[in-house]
């Protein structure tokens, strides 16, 4: 058991920094950063439910180190470095180690090559892609050689070669070894490769239609008739992109799900609009700390991969300023990282919101019980909504599900009394403190859902803490309300919502319970408006 006692605690400092928990060996077991770094370690020794791991670490922290930091963004780069080489148990730890593969084109060589690599290195080569597949790369090429005849031998062989080699009779290499080339025309070759590769097509295009009209005037029939064999090749190429192409720019969409022991997470590779790649990891986090786990998966990723134009996240994570800035200086050019509530994000988040979903073979209590965190499986779940007419005749309802099945005769309808026109968050509360107060309304639920977003959410969790009730409680976001996808699933104590897929099927008995509420909820509300005006 951990022999950390308040004492310890309470010397800690009220500054930025990195924190290091030891266990009695004196080995480093988790390490974390924080603005505050006392609140931050407090939280773990608070009293309350734990998940299996952050409660596993609690028990074995025998010591604290810490080292202070003069802002957030040192704070943030010194954990990223001090997990890589310490690499502690507790903590999120990338352990994909696949590389991609990419074109790389040595434009600092005198007669510059393409060739293949998974090995990306600063040494002012140039870099494009990565492709998902080996077989795709191997595509680009072969279809690149018809067009740009370089050269794709390595340095060590093309230094010792006197002679061309069959590429050259084939013509897929111009021959530079040989010197059937000036280095002039080779390096104008080089130069709209690149544009080609670097998706300059437009530019790319127009130039070579100047060449040709320029050899045409001037009687060189034959090498006009090679520049337009390229620029209908070029043409095709660029059309049959386009038939994908949404956005063009690269772009990175990771969407995360929260379990009972790690966070799901799924990432959609797009270049120049082009999905390429899906991808899935599976890592375990400390609950308490979910924010840190997901800034420090995504820093250790890009520590190693190909920096994007954009990156879209299904998350909110406070360290989305310093993780634009390192990435910024790290690629020597812009970087926009994007949180669920931006216009870009709509259309490729739900797509990667989707690409979460895995077959799902357990009950639909098992899946509620890991999917929302609950503290037990539920068997009754009561759900409730509030219908009015421009703030008349306000009306709240109770919806009962049990074993997930609806239980019509459990349905109540709260006619509201107190709360003012038109105030959903005090309507809520209201329902649910009659509710509680009143026990002939049956069995209290196994968890409570609320229609509605955070307003209502926290009105209703005070309802329950007042009367000393300790039950589960979500809420979920009709469509209109939400800011970037149809619905929201809010938790407490949460900042962000619960991102879930929507053929999942635990969104999928959330919405429909939620449906049912909202229809109980209209019909109620529209009885009693006809008893009302015939009065």
């Amino acid at each position: 058991m951990s022999i950390m006692d308040d004492s310890k605690i309470n010397t800690l400092p009220e500054s930025s920094g990195v924190y290091m928990f030891r266990d009695k060996e004196r080995n480093i077991i988790y390490i974390g950063k924080a603005k505050n770094i006392k609140d931050r370690v407090s939280s773990y020794f608070r009293e309350g439910r734990k998940d299996p791991k952050t409660a596993r670490l609690v028990n074995n922290i025998e010591d604290i180190d810490i080292v202070l930091t003069v802002n957030e963004k040192e704070a943030f780069l010194l954990e990223s470095n001090l997990i890589k080489e310490n690499k502690p148990k507790y903590n999120i730890n990338l352990k994909d180690g696949k590389t991609y593969i990419s074109l790389k084109l040595t434009v600092n060589d005198k007669f510059p090559a393409l060739y293949i690599t998974r090995d990306i290195k600063e040494d002012g080569a140039l870099y494009f892609g990565p492709y998902p597949h080996a077989r795709d790369v191997k595509q680009v090429m072969k279809l690149v050689q018809t067009i740009y005849p370089i050269r794709r031998c390595k340095d060590t062989v093309f230094k010792k070669r006197n002679r061309a080699c069959i590429l050259k009779e084939l013509g897929k290499c111009l021959g530079p070894c040989a010197g059937y080339v000036d280095e002039g025309k080779y390096k104008n070759i080089v130069n709209e490769l690149t544009e080609l590769l670097s998706g300059r097509n437009e530019r790319l295009l127009k130039n070579i239609q100047m060449k040709i009209e320029d050899a045409s005037k001037n009687w060189r029939f034959e090498e006009a008739g090679q520049l337009k064999e390229r620029y209908f090749a070029i043409k095709g190429m660029v059309e049959k992109q386009r038939v994908h192409e949404h956005f063009g720019k690269d772009r990175d969409v990771w969407a995360f799900l929260e379990g009972e022991t790690g966070i799901k997470i799924v990432l959609l590779v797009f270049r120049r609009g082009v999905l390429l790649k899906r991808r899935l990891f599976k890592e375990s986090f400390m609950r308490v700390d979910y924010e840190g786990a997901i800034s420090s998966f995504l820093f250790q990723y890009y520590s190693t991969r190909p920096i994007p134009d954009e990156i879209v996240l299904s998350e909110n994570i406070d360290e989305i300023a310093f993780l634009e800035k390192y990435l910024k200086e790290k690629r020597h050019n812009v970087v926009n990282i994007y949180g669920p509530e931006n216009k870009i994000s709509k259309e490729v988040l739900g797509l990667a919101i989707e690409n979460l979903l895995e077959p799902e073979s357990i009950k639909p209590k098992e899946a509620f019980k890991g999917t929302l965190h609950l503290k037990k499986e539920p068997e009754r779940i009561e759900i409730y909504d509030i219908s009015h007419l421009y703030g008349t005749n306000p009306t709240g309802v109770m919806v009962v599900f049990e074993d997930f099945k609806m239980k019509k005769a459990g349905y109540r309808v709260f006619h509201i009394k107190t709360a003012p026109s038109m105030d959903d968050v005090a309507a809520i509360s209201e329902v649910l403190n009659r509710r509680l107060a009143d026990g002939k309304l049956g069995p209290l639920p196994d968890l409570f859902i609320i229609d509605g977003g955070k307003g209502q959410l926290s009105a209703a969790v005070k309802a329950l803490r007042d009367k000393a009730v300790d039950r589960d409680i979500i809420s979920i976001a009709k469509g209109e309300r939400r800011r970037g996808m149809e619905d929201l699933i809010y938790i407490p104590n949460r900042k962000n919502p619960l991102v879930l897929p929507k053929s999942s099927l635990v969104f999928k008995e959330i919405v429909k319970m939620r449906d049912e509420a909202h229809r109980f909820a209209i019909v109620s509300h529209r009885k009693w408006k006809r008893k009302n005006d015939m009065l």
